[in-house]
């Protein structure tokens, strides 16, 4: 379960993500041998240097996909892609202490055309520290439900490979294991302990802390910044951020922890994380039929546990099973209950663990059960619902060569029924359920 060697955690990162597709869900280093001081006196500097990496994923897929009044037509089939290009820095000191970071280019246009942007500093004998634009430390450290289908697990089923169209008002979409309301990419500083870990039987097993702090919920310097439903934006020209953006996520702060350590033949990856944030002001929102309209509130939390347990078989071979429980407020009202609660669960077995050859075959789930909460600024009961299934097949051609495959179900179930009157409004259908399949390739370089 050792996945990045501490001296180079970040530029691994995602090479060794790609391991996690068929082995694992977690989304950051577990640890390495201990490195003591006398070790570090052995430590040859290196100059900055620039090495370049990234993943290229193309998949055909197919839909058939229930209509409402924001869900016409649209055709079956489609072609989508997800690709980066990674500039990973990194240089070494005379003391030990690595330097470096990190910028990621999507691998095609976008209106967020660098993903990631951010600097580190680490030692293994003491910890890491990141600063900028970069994922929050509970999203790097996530353990949860082995992926079935790599790009639509139940960890992150979102992005460029997306099968899910959220209808207009659902209030049940968004990440399921990692938290939706917390800002990740955003301009922010994240600390962890060391990579070496503690109180574990041996090295590479034990305990490991992470903290994150984001004063605004923004990203870059070219707008006004990002809402609480959107996470996404722009820190303004003075490049400080304003501090009464509406609906604008603030001084989020973010605790996550992660514990491995093998019992014979089985592998047990335990993750907790802990979120806090403000939203700076009120929001006009909408009077959109079905849609809620966001109101100022501070102290907005959330907190998700989660484990993945691998029974190695031998020969390569291996079982995992893993889920997840995540609990958080929603940010959209000030009266009334507004939590949403998600369940996730997977299994997944491998005959020959990353190598060539070797086959995957897994099956996942997700429920959210979010409280409606209100509408157009009226208060009202009952929960939205939103199931997810998820049965995939990948097969290991070579070294950063899968093919994967997959069918899957989803289905959005609104609270409040079609025709009900909401503040003199009659309620449209916003219910919406699809069956859909996949098929693609993933290269990893």
């Amino acid at each position: 379960m050792v996945y990045f060697d501490a001296d180079k955690q970040t530029e691994m990162k995602d090479a060794n993500m790609k391991k996690t597709l068929l082995l694992q869900t977690a989304l950051v280093a577990a640890a390495t041998l201990i490195v003591s001081e006398a070790a570090f006196a052995q430590v040859k500097a290196e100059p900055v240097a620039v090495s370049v990496g990234g993943y290229l994923t193309q998949a055909i897929k197919v839909q058939d996909r229930e209509k409402n009044r924001t869900q016409t037509d649209s055709n079956s089939t489609a072609i989508s892609n997800d690709a980066e290009i990674y500039f990973n820095i990194r240089g070494v000191l005379d003391n030990g202490t690595v330097v470096g970071g990190r910028v990621e280019l999507e691998g095609s246009s976008t209106a967020d055309q660098i993903d990631e942007r951010y600097l580190f500093v680490e030692r293994a004998d003491i910890g890491r520290i990141e600063l900028g634009s970069t994922d929050r430390a509970a999203s790097k450290m996530v353990y949860g439900a082995p992926i079935a289908i790599p790009g639509y697990g139940t960890v992150d089923p979102t992005g460029d490979l997306a099968v899910t169209v959220t209808p207009s008002g659902a209030r049940t979409s968004g990440n399921l294991t990692k938290f939706a309301s917390a800002p990740d990419d955003r301009e922010g500083i994240n600390l962890y302990t060391s990579a070496n870990r503690y109180f574990g039987s041996k090295a590479g097993k034990g305990l490991q802390l992470g903290v994150s702090y984001t004063p605004d919920g923004c990203e870059d310097f070219d707008a006004q910044g990002s809402t609480a439903s959107t996470n996404a934006g722009f820190c303004g020209t003075s490049k400080f951020g304003s501090s009464a953006n509406a609906g604008q996520i603030s001084k989020a702060y973010t605790v996550a922890a992660n514990y491995i350590e093998s019992f014979g033949p089985v592998d047990v990856a335990l993750f907790g994380g802990y979120n806090r944030f403000s939203i700076e002001a009120d929001s006009a929102g909408s009077l959109t039929s079905g849609s809620a309209t966001v109101f100022k509130s501070s102290g907005l939390t959330g907190y998700v546990a989660g484990t993945t347990l691998t029974y190695n078989i031998g020969d390569g071979s291996s079982v995992q099973f893993g889920g997840a429980y995540k609990r958080e407020e929603m940010g959209v009202t000030r009266t009334g209950d507004d939590k949403r609660n998600v369940y996730t669960a997977g299994l997944r077995y491998l005959t020959n663990g990353t190598k060539s050859g070797s086959i995957g075959l897994g099956v996942d789930f997700a429920k959210t059960k979010a409280d409606q909460g209100n509408i157009a600024g009226t208060a009202v009961g009952g929960e939205d619902e939103y199931t997810w299934y998820s049965a995939g097949l990948t097969y290991q051609v070579a070294t950063g060569v899968l093919l994967f495959g997959g069918l899957g179900y989803y289905n959005y179930d609104d609270a409040i029924s079609a025709g009900t009157v909401v503040a003199g409004t009659a309620q449209a259908d916003n219910d919406s359920k699809a069956t859909f399949g996949v098929v693609g390739m993933r290269l990893d370089f």
